[in-house]
């Protein structure tokens, strides 16, 4: 999406650490071959009612997260979790798509 992909599968550390894109860090064991496709912040969120916000209550079926103002991703799972402008960093196996935020991984799609 923005030119930061990087190829998963070549690291061989158990943990993904990304401080100077995104304070992301997670076990990687599960996602070897996976691509980062985008990296960012959250700067809000859309629900299926149309309440708008500018922070970050989790995920919740197809709430919209906003990413850097002008991009989008929608949960397809529940978790809640809150933060104000948290990191994501966006994982794609070429058919799904995860959210790393705020340590956690969250179900996606476009």
């Amino acid at each position: 999406m923005n030119g930061k992909s990087f190829v998963l599968g070549a690291m061989l550390s158990a943990t993904l650490a990304v401080p100077a894109v995104a304070g992301c860090e997670v076990d990687i064991s599960d996602y070897v071959g996976w691509q980062i496709i985008y990296s960012g912040t959250v700067t809000g969120y859309v629900d299926e009612n149309g309440k708008k916000e500018d922070s970050f209550e989790g995920c919740e079926y197809g709430r919209i997260l906003i990413v850097d103002y002008t991009k989008k991703v929608t949960c397809a799972e529940y978790n809640y979790s809150y933060a104000y402008h948290p990191d994501i960093v966006v994982l794609s196996n070429g058919s799904n798509l995860k959210a790393c935020i705020d340590n956690e991984i969250y179900d996606v799609r476009r």
